[in-house]
């Protein structure tokens, strides 16, 4: 048999078909890559082919079908929407065929363009009246420059639509359309543990779960959280933490709570309730406008390069048009660090300038707000008598300096209102805000006020931080809500009031400050005193820390009274150095600890740890410890599993006189309509990956996560509303499994189980080196069916063909043409079986027949994937 030159390029200088493994697999990808289908505008030029250009036997092919572009299927189509490259929207599209032959055009209406973020009144009034009188209107006669191609083998509509017709949309954003509600599907996470401890004294067994259950519905997420616990001399217990339903209000980008849950936190203190609460959600927010960062406003005089610097770090390097520009989706860099912005023009001059930025919790960007309306009862294992609660707070940020904010809350016998405002400023950020408080004991009214002052201050320069909160609370009768409660409850029920503390004044500071190359030093203070305690509450801390080379070394003090109590202190040195093995770089940490206590014992502790195995799987530690209270010496094991569906602890402890052993165990068990899937993590939004027949492959990024038996993962710890990519490893499954992708990518809504499904042919591969029975090679592209009309891949280069076949498939046809002699069919001889091998098979394809027995194996070599 002959060898073409273009056969050469493939086999070298081979004088039979053998190939590596290197070169079957760039084959295999050469040969099955799919041709995205182009539907291109209207206008689009049809092309004649001339085959002169193609070898001798190849001109027999028919590409008249090719004439106006690759040929897609007018119909309904579900696409992604895919705008300048980036994912944009998921929704339904129309194909028409043209009158005239032409290529088919993709409808456009008014709803498609605007849900891309088209600026309507950039149109031209033709453009507006083709998408009035037309019921079928191409892209590029609406938009100069933009065109479309649509992928079926992706189902994939790319947009390439010029920037200036497009609505500017702040970075990181993704559409709500985007934002999956999930599937139908319920969950439990669980967290188990079990101790058994031997002693002098007797014995003593415990045992605990933790419990987190959910039922996704449509929209609804229902949860109850709970625990069980158990100990050998008291029986078990099981307390219920919180039980709701939720969902999204898209409209308000936030989230409605109905149930047992607790409030936000951020104007008042955090507090439990059995009710319903609407509050805002920061997450639907793009990334980029969470948070508080300075809008950056300046002039250019030509097409400028704007960048922007906070301690040398580039944030941001964008390119602005002559005249003011506005940068107001920077991203938030925590609490703060000056801005340096440079704007280099076009004709080499630049000009730099400074923007201050510091932030605390209560600013946000100009223009954005944070709300939250809770009514309901409060909830208090303390406290018998429930409270009615209606509580109600808004954040709104006034320009790039103020933000201003305030909050009420009311019950029976209580009232409180708070306004503040928050400010950045070249020397910090602060917040101050006033707080007048009602209540209605039965001695009389209570009224008093309450200042709260916040600041921070971060110098990037220095690698220095520090912040300051101070509450200061003006009379004795100022009571907040949780006070209040208590002391109604103690007057109802005849409780002495005294002992619940009423705060007069409270001030925490912290601080840190980086020393270079000589390590880094913090320090934090708080001090609290009360209107009818005596006494007051204090804690002070000090930390050093420094890397020598790769021993990591700290030095802990601290130093705390309560009420009238002693002073007591306290010292910890940590030293910890890792051991590095193999080229890997993998390897055990060492730890040493030295603590003296107040009354001057020493404790010291040494310990490894480390984690071991392909994926990190294994965990590993060792403590032996001394206790210079009791002079007493102590020992202990403990070893960690991560496994596909739980992860899986144990300890055992020995010391003077006494014998501990525990067991632990925690995973997700999530049931959805395709079966009940088990994973050993633990997280709120999730999804399913789903890829038949692929059982054994890995979850990209998850260490020892593998699709079960029936092909299926639960993949943990998404972030709502934004894009993530969740990527399987097809190392693990059978090679007579093929993924058609292997990356999908999704946006969550919060709480979501998300059904992502990877599409697999499944059969025995084989790599055919075919002619037809003149010695001819076959044409590049030709088609190739089996017995059942299914595409099993297309004839590459040299008559190279690489196809994925049914075990039971023992005839192929491919066709180049509508003619008979067009077309051909050749025999496969049977496969080796399962394995992990590649059939390679000559085989000679004779034309113009409905079957043909020719085929040989040839004893070709199997060459291992």
């Amino acid at each position: 048999m002959q060898t073409s030159s273009r056969s050469r390029l493939f086999l070298g200088a081979q004088p039979r078909f053998a190939l590596n493994p290197l070169t079957t697999l760039i084959l295999k990808v050469l040969a099955i890559a799919p041709g995205v289908w182009s539907v291109q505008s209207a206008l689009a030029q049809e092309v004649q082919f001339n085959d002169a250009f193609l070898p001798e036997d190849s001109r027999n092919l028919d590409l008249g079908a090719y004439q106006s572009g690759n040929p897609v299927m007018p119909g309904q189509y579900r696409a992604d929407v895919i705008l300048n490259g980036q994912l944009n929207s998921r929704q339904d599209i129309r194909i028409e065929a043209q009158p005239d032959g032409s290529n088919p055009v993709v409808c456009m209406s008014r709803g498609l363009l605007e849900r891309q973020g088209v600026k309507m009144s950039s149109l031209s009034p033709e453009a507006g009246l083709a998408l009035d009188s037309q019921d079928c209107a191409a892209l590029g006669s609406l938009i100069p420059g933009a065109t479309v191609s649509f992928s079926p083998e992706n189902q994939a509509l790319d947009l390439s639509i010029p920037q200036a017709a497009l609505k500017r949309n702040a970075r990181g954003y993704v559409s709500p359309e985007l934002w999956d509600r999930g599937v139908t599907a319920g969950m439990l996470s669980y967290n188990f543990s079990g101790n058994r401890n031997r002693t002098r004294a007797g014995n003593y067994d415990s045992a605990y779960l933790g419990l987190n259950a959910g039922l996704n519905l449509g929209d609804w997420r229902l949860r109850h959280n709970a625990s069980m616990s158990w100990q050998s001399r008291q029986g078990n217990k099981y307390q219920a933490l919180d039980s709701y339903a939720q969902r999204d209000i898209t409209s308000l980008k936030s989230q409605l709570t109905v149930g047992e849950s607790n409030t936000t936190g951020e104007i008042f203190d955090t507090l439990s309730y059995r009710g319903v609460q609407l509050a805002s959600d920061d997450r639907m927010l793009p990334d980029s406008m969470r948070g508080y960062a300075p809008v950056i406003r300046g002039i250019a005089r030509t097409n400028a390069r704007v960048t922007i610097r906070q301690a040398g770090n580039v944030l941001l390097e964008t390119t602005v048009a002559p005249g003011a520009f506005v940068i107001d989706d920077l991203y938030s860099t925590g609490y703060g660090g000056d801005l340096n912005v440079t704007v280099a023009e076009a004709d080499g001059t630049e000009q730099s300038f400074i923007v201050p930025y510091a932030s605390v919790s209560q600013l946000l960007r100009p223009g954005t707000s944070r709300f939250s309306l809770t009514a309901g009862e409060t909830r208090n294992n303390f406290i018998d008598d429930q409270t009615r609660l209606l509580q109600g707070t808004l954040q709104y940020g006034l320009n790039n300096t103020f933000t201003g904010f305030g909050g009420v809350q009311s019950s029976d016998d209580y009232m409180s209102v708070l306004a503040g405002v928050a400010f950045g400023t070249p020397i910090g950020a602060m917040a101050v805000d006033v707080t007048h408080a009602q209540t209605d004991l039965a001695s009389g009214s209570a009224k008093g006020q309450s200042m709260r002052l916040s600041y921070n201050k971060n110098v990037l320069s220095t690698g220095s931080n520090f912040s300051v909160a101070a509450y200061r609370f003006s009379t004795p009768d100022y009571l907040d809500f949780s006070n209040a409660v208590q002391l109604l409850s103690a007057e109802k029920n005849g409780w002495d009031s005294s002992v619940f503390g009423r705060p007069r004044s409270r001030l925490s500071v912290t601080a840190d400050q980086s020393l270079g190359p000589w390590g880094q030093v913090a320090i934090s203070g708080y001090a609290q005193n009360y209107w009818n305690l005596p006494g007051s509450d204090v804690q002070y801390q000090f930390s050093y820390s420094k890397q020598f080379n790769r021993v990591s070394f700290s030095l802990n003090a601290n130093r705390s009274r309560i009420g009238l109590g002693d002073m007591e202190n306290s010292f910890l040195l940590t030293m910890s150095m890792p051991l590095e093995f193999g080229a890997s770089g993998f390897g055990p940490q060492v730890t040493a600890q030295v603590g003296r206590d107040t009354q001057g014992n020493f404790n010291e502790q040494a310990g490894i740890s480390g984690t071991a195995g392909e994926d990190r799987q294994y965990g590993y530690g060792a403590t032996f410890a001394h206790d210079g209270a009791s002079n007493s010496k102590s020992a202990s094991l403990n070893g960690q599993y991560t496994g596909a569906r739980a992860m899986l602890s144990a300890a055992l402890g020995r010391g003077d006189g006494y014998t501990s052993t525990s067991l632990g165990a925690s995973g997700t068990v999530v049931a959805h309509a395709d079966g009940v899937t088990m994973t050993p993590y633990r997280g709120e939004t999730m999804a399913i990956v789903s890829a038949l027949g692929a059982e054994g492959a890995k979850v990209a990024g998850y260490p020892g996560l593998k699709l079960d038996g029936s092909g299926n993962a639960v993949v943990p710890y998404l972030r709502p509303y934004e894009l993530n990519e969740v990527a399987i490893d097809p190392i693990g499954s059978s090679l007579d499994v093929e993924l058609n992708e292997t990356s999908q990518q999704v946006a969550p809504r919060a709480g979501a189980v998300v059904h992502l499904k990877y599409t697999t042919n499944q059969g025995r591969a084989v790599l055919l080196n075919v002619r037809l029975d003149d010695g001819s090679s076959l044409p590049f592209g030709a088609g190739v069916t089996d017995g059942d009309g299914a595409s099993v891949g297309m004839v590459g280069q040299g008559g190279l063909l690489y196809a994925r076949i049914k075990p039971e498939t023992r005839q192929l046809l491919i066709n180049w043409g509508s003619k008979t002699h067009q077309q051909c069919a050749l025999m496969i001889p049977p496969g080796p079986g399962e394995g992990q091998q590649l059939q390679q098979v000559d085989a000679v394809c004779a034309a113009g027949k409905q079957v043909a027995d020719n085929a040989r194996s040839n004893n070709m070599q199997k060459v291992p994937l």
